[in-house]
């Protein structure tokens, strides 16, 4: 059924973006008004009784309803694995050397008084190519054909609205991360070039007044945001309230999941033209995420301990794979009665000339404590090391606990951290730059970003993005991968 599904929706994605593109010259001449091109291409016989029928209100309300742009984008992507515990030999992640993209972005759009709705079917092709790791000199090209966000949105009432589809739902102030946000890890603030992969949203809209905005959010599947993780997908029910006045705003957001519930909130204030102040942040007793702990010895562990001589030739194998076996990952405070915050807070100065600087702090109760990081660092080793030398389960037992701690349901690992960032924009009315420091307060590492997109006239943008992690083989950027550099080009129309 999966597969029919997509055959059609692939079917469906060729047809529009194929319509599209005949499209295209008809929106060059007359962008705000397609049908009079179109009007404008028939036989003489019909030119004017269509005329004369496009000048009726309701038809023309009908042409201004429909809109549209396309996006193509073309870039390569150069990166380096990091050698850690996590990623031994670049087997068990296996991250590609050299990525080379080509994608293709329409978006379609149908806005009248009561009905809403958005298609953006996409076609990516891709071409990677690994020079480390088991698939050390293979290279693989693929292609993807899919929807990543549609919706279908109606105006019930006066100020009730109802909507269904798969959307890259964000909110928040924070450039770091939106702890507020139960629905999504990234915030697509890191690389705007790269798009967040839509969720399906079930969502009912009621403005009481032009201050206020209340929502209920059902997030029904994770279309194509299947994040890896050791659960499967849950439904999440989200109530949100937002005040928007002139100089401030401000949102809470309660939401529940599998019979957990999380507040969220986030809110800023315009002290002057300059200075934003903010804060984004949630609160929920326990914790999801898995978290290393020490396991007891076994009867059976205890038994080959005792019939095995200290100088046996078993014995280090033995003792490899106890201690492996010592420790694993859990659930630990899943149960907790604890309330376990996120909070971050953060200000924007914007200067004259100069461009805007922005500070972030954020605590992250649920991350690693010294002693749970010291733990969770010694069980990575010992997986890597059974993962690789010891074979047969012990090496199945190794990949799964290395499957864990790649992906502990913990957005940051550890508990501190700061962000610095430099914005600055329409340099030489051409250039739009970022520079974004991120530290790991706990561990001492450290990761620098860099943005940087240049215009080539009214449609063509070059674009690039860089990424350099800083820190130890045990810590938290350093790692999966050293450095990633990403160069390319946009068209838009």
């Amino acid at each position: 059924m999966k597969k029919k599904y997509h055959k059609i929706m692939k079917g469906i994605s060729i047809a529009l973006l194929i319509l599209f593109c005949s499209w295209l010259p008809s929106l060059a001449i007359a962008a705000a008004d397609p049908f009079a091109s179109f009007l404008q291409s028939n036989i003489e016989h019909y030119k004017s009784a269509d005329a004369e029928y496009a000048d009726r209100p309701y038809i023309k309300q009908f042409k201004g309803a429909f809109s549209g742009d396309l996006r193509i984008l073309t870039y390569g992507v150069i990166q380096d694995p990091a050698k850690s515990t996590q990623n031994p030999n670049n087997d068990a992640v296996g991250f590609p050397n050299y990525v080379g993209n080509f994608e293709v972005r329409p978006d379609f759009r149908f806005n009248t008084k009561y009905l809403d709705l958005v298609f953006k079917p996409r076609a990516m092709f891709d071409y990677r190519y690994w020079k480390e790791g088991e698939r050390e000199g293979e290279d693989d090209w693929n292609d993807e054909w899919y929807v990543n966000e549609w919706l279908v949105r109606v105006k019930a009432l006066d100020r009730l609205f109802l909507s269904y589809g798969r959307e890259n739902l964000q909110w928040g102030p924070s450039f770091l991360y939106s702890p507020s946000n139960p629905f999504f890890f990234d915030n697509g603030r890191s690389n705007p070039y790269m798009e967040v992969a839509g969720m399906d949203f079930a969502r009912v809209v009621y403005i009481p007044h032009m201050l206020w905005t209340t929502s209920f959010i059902v997030n029904t599947d994770e279309g194509r945001n299947a994040l890896i993780s050791t659960d499967s997908f849950k439904e999440t029910y989200a109530l949100k309230v937002d005040f928007t006045g002139s100089q401030n705003y401000a949102s809470l957001i309660l939401s529940r999941k599998d019979d957990d519930n999380t507040l969220g909130y986030f809110g800023g204030w315009t002290v002057s033209d300059a200075l934003l102040l903010y804060s984004e942040g949630s609160m929920r007793q326990g914790s999801d995420a898995l978290y290393p702990s020490l396991k007891r010895k076994s009867l059976g562990q205890s038994f080959w301990e005792s019939i095995l001589a200290p100088n046996s030739e078993l014995r280090p194998i033995l003792d490899r794979y106890t201690s492996l076996r010592s420790a694993y990952m859990v659930k630990t405070h899943e149960d907790d009665s604890d309330i376990y915050p996120t909070i971050l807070v953060g200000g924007a100065y914007t200067f004259e000339k100069i461009g805007t600087l922005t500070l972030e702090y954020m605590y992250n109760a649920p991350g690693y404590d010294e002693d749970e990081a010291d733990l969770y660092y010694s069980l990575r080793g010992r997986a890597a090391y059974a993962y690789v030398d010891m074979g047969a389960f012990p090496g199945l037992l190794g990949q799964f606990t290395l499957y864990q701690t790649g992906n502990t349901g913990l957005r940051f690992l550890r508990k501190n951290y700061t962000m610095l960032q430099y914005y600055k924009n329409n340099i030489f009315n051409k250039m739009d730059t970022t520079l974004r420091w991120t530290q790991n307060i706990d561990d001492g590492s450290a990761q620098l970003l860099g943005l940087l997109s240049y215009s080539l006239g009214n449609h063509l943008e070059l674009f690039s993005s860089g990424v350099l992690n800083s820190g130890k083989e045990d810590s938290e950027f350093g790692t999966f991968i050293d450095y990633q550099l990403m160069f390319g080009f946009k068209y838009t129309l």
